[in-house]
Order: structure tokens, then sequence, then C-alpha cells
């Protein structure tokens, strides 16, 4: 553990977030990695969201017996988060757990859901904890209309059909943890499978992967199946992507879109968010926003709409423009010079 973070461990969440302040008035936030020479002609903004419903929570520590509430928050706030990136012609790249592709399944003869689907051993690691029955055991095995937190073929085709070109991504089939201690490699393959085949289906080809509760691993079984990039944290908010030694290129994580634990006013988020457009117009790297669609609605309503408004500016302005994983993925390809600019693992 670094000795910054030995140091916030202790503090307490007031001051935590007065060091948070502090840190970002000094500018010290976002950190911006100055140590590389961009290849794009202006900053890039890419949004993701980690589309997931009432699959995300129903092993999680905290939250486990709110897995439905969850998952139909997450539908009453989809179409006001759609309809305000459309607004503005923003595209998003919606990581998609294969299950929503489904308007209904059932057990088989025995009882069990998806016999079809490897299954993984009982595991704990950070967020979840897995130790006990079926993985699949609380899908209802019922259909879109009975159950609509476990299900999202309309919600899906709401953004196919939407007036901008969204890209739809990964997140697992079942939202299982995708490292290598947790997912053997036959059981990321038929994760992987599964999401392959749904989403072709709807005439998707997926290949942009976003790993469930951050558990990157299994990049062998990515790159054997076609995908071309991932979601990553990295030291620097503010950053250019790099081709991992899998060929897969990796896209810088930068900040969760979410209201903050200290109490903050929407002015102060967008003071923040604001810090992250200008370091990144000017730098010409990267800044990649995610989100969950199960969002507090207090900041879906009162800092979200005037961030979109801010990203359109500055790209209206030519400062910024916004792409989706995979198109970034395409640019970052097609630049014969920008492994030059980054560092191979």
């Amino acid at each position: 553990m670094s000795s910054y973070l030995k140091i916030r461990s202790l503090l307490s969440k007031k001051n935590k977030g007065r060091l948070t302040r502090f840190l970002i008035w000094s500018g010290f936030k976002p950190r911006v990695n100055k140590n590389v020479v961009s290849p794009f002609q202006k900053g890039i903004v890419v949004f993701s969201a980690d589309f997931e419903m009432a699959w995300a929570f129903r092993y999680s520590k905290k939250r486990s017996d709110k897995a439905v509430e969850m998952g139909l928050k997450e539908r009453a706030n989809f179409p006001k988060i759609l309809s305000l990136f459309d607004k503005y012609n923003i595209p998003v790249t919606w990581a998609t757990v294969g299950h929503l592709f489904l308007n209904n399944c059932e057990k088989d003869v025995n009882g069990l859901a998806h016999p079809e689907m490897k299954r993984p051993g009982y595991f704990t690691n950070k967020n979840w904890i897995f130790n006990s029955g079926d993985w699949y055991q609380h899908d209802p095995c019922t259909n879109l209309k009975v159950d609509p937190a476990w299900y999202a073929e309309d919600l899906i085709d709401d953004i196919l059909n939407s007036k901008t070109k969204h890209e739809i991504g990964c997140h697992t089939f079942s939202h299982t943890d995708f490292t290598y201690n947790n997912c053997p490699p036959e059981l990321a393959i038929s994760e992987l499978d599964a999401c392959i085949n749904h989403a072709k289906a709807k005439g998707i080809e997926l290949r942009s992967m976003v790993f469930p509760g951050g558990t990157a691993g299994n990049f062998e079984a990515l790159k054997q199946k076609g995908f071309t990039c991932y979601r990553k944290p990295m030291k620097y908010h503010i950053d250019l992507p790099y081709i991992d030694n899998c060929g897969l290129v990796a896209i810088p994580s930068s900040l969760s879109l979410e209201k903050d634990n200290y109490g903050w006013s929407s002015d102060y988020h967008l003071y923040l968010l604001q810090k992250y457009l200008k370091k990144v117009s000017e730098y010409k790297l990267v800044c990649h926003f995610w989100f969950h669609p199960s969002m507090d609605y207090w900041y879906l309503t009162n800092v979200l709409p005037g961030l979109i408004r801010m990203v359109d500016r500055y790209k209206v302005s030519g400062k910024i423009e916004v792409l989706t994983m995979n198109q970034l993925t395409d640019k970052v390809i097609s630049k014969t010079n920008f492994l030059n600019n980054t560092n191979i693992l």
C-alpha cells in the first residue's frame, strides 16, 4: 500500500473528503500522465456504463438483499440516461451482462437454470461472497414481464434504435468474477460464448470488455474470442491507452460518475468534472468516465445533465471528441507511431 493510501485509511470520512478537495484544489487531481506524447489531434472522452441490473448485486456483501430493488432502479433510470446522451448525440459503450439480452428463460427438467453454462466454484472477493447453492439460484427463470429486474431485451432494443451510434460491449453473461483465481479458462470461454451468441442474434459484434467489479483476467480468452479492448484503472486519471502482451488495447479508467460520500454540492461535482475536461483537452489524452445506470437519482438529475452539457460544449468547440471504447481502439491501432509513445507489458 502506498503512503498516501496508508494515510487516507486512517482518516475519518469527513477528513477524507477534505483531503480529496485539497488535492483537487491544488491540481494533484486529476492526475495526468505528462511522460507521454499524445498521437491524437485533440482530447478524447469515453463514456462506458456497467449495464447489469439485478445480476450485479445478488452476491454483494452489502446489498444482496437489494438485488431486485437495484435492478428496478436501473430500469427506471435507464430511459432518462439514454435520452440525455441522445439529446447531445454523445455515444456510450453499454457494457452489458449477457443475460439481459434475454426476454425469458426457464429451468430444465432437473430444476436447473442455464444448464449449458459452466459454473464458478465458491469464492469470496473484495465485493462478493458466493459460498452456497448454485451460481444461478437467483435467476427467476420467468420472463421480462414478470421479473423485469433480470431481463432487458427491450432496453437493448432502445439502445439499438437510438439516433446516437452507441456501442454494446460485454460485462460477462452472469456478472462473474473474471480473475484467473476465480474463473478458470473453460468458464471464461462459456461466459464469453453465451454473450457473443446472444449479441449476434441481434446483429451485434462484441469487441469491448468491462470486467465485473474490476475483476480483470482471462485476457487470452478475450483475444481468442475476438475482443479487442477492455477498461482498466491506471496510475493516471488522464492517460493514453496501451497495447498489452495479448494484443488487446487497455483503455484507462478515469472517474466513476456517482454521488460522493462527503456531501458535496452539485456545483462542486461539476467543478471537479470541469477539471477533467480541461486537462484532457489541454494534453490531448484520454478521459474515461464510467457509471452504473443504477446511479443515485440525485446525481442523475443534478450532476449528469451538467456534465453532458459541458462535454457537448468542449466537443462543439473542437477541443475534444467523444468516442466509444471500440472507436478509440480502432484509432489506437491505426496510429503507426502509437507504440513509440506507450509501454508494452
